[in-house]
């Protein structure tokens, strides 16, 4: 073990990759990493229920009310109405899915984190880590963000 300990800071090739593991492990405790955000339009309208379902209907998606877990924020507040379409082949990091989570019977609206074998993982606004017990699949998907209406 301590034969391996040294190879790893002083042969190569298994010291520049231990090197380049440290410098990275450095830069993300110095600068930090920040996710990847595909924010959609938001838009203030005295009506906005009605204008995020009649805006579904020319889109050929849907209208969702968002409640007030606060997950999303600051993006959402909570009191909106989103606006998706079905597009789960289009999918990218970033963006915003309305799903089904098994562990909640209310339809779920969190970002895109990441995708694996599985599918993709999703994680609110506010959180401070994944969802990493749950994936969103194309059985579970509901659809993608494109635009809110919040009232003024």
């Amino acid at each position: 073990m301590r034969e391996q300990l040294k190879a790893a800071f002083t042969k190569f090739p298994f010291c520049l990759a231990t090197y380049v593991c440290l410098i990275g492990a450095g830069w993300l405790l110095a600068f930090g990493w920040k996710p990847v955000k595909k924010d959609f339009p938001i838009y203030d309208s005295p009506i906005a229920e009605s204008v995020a379902h009649d805006t579904a209907h020319k889109l050929g998606g849907r209208a969702w009310a968002v409640g007030n877990t606060g997950s999303m924020k600051p993006l959402l507040q909570g009191g909106e109405y989103v606006v998706t379409v079905s597009k789960f082949d289009e999918i990218e990091v970033g963006q915003i899915l309305v799903y089904h989570a098994s562990y909640n019977r209310n339809p779920i609206i969190h970002r895109a984190a990441l995708k694996d074998k599985h599918g993709w993982l999703m994680s609110g606004d506010s959180a401070k880590v994944s969802e990493s017990w749950s994936r969103v699949t194309m059985d579970n998907y509901l659809g993608t963000a494109v635009v809110g209406y919040r009232k003024p």
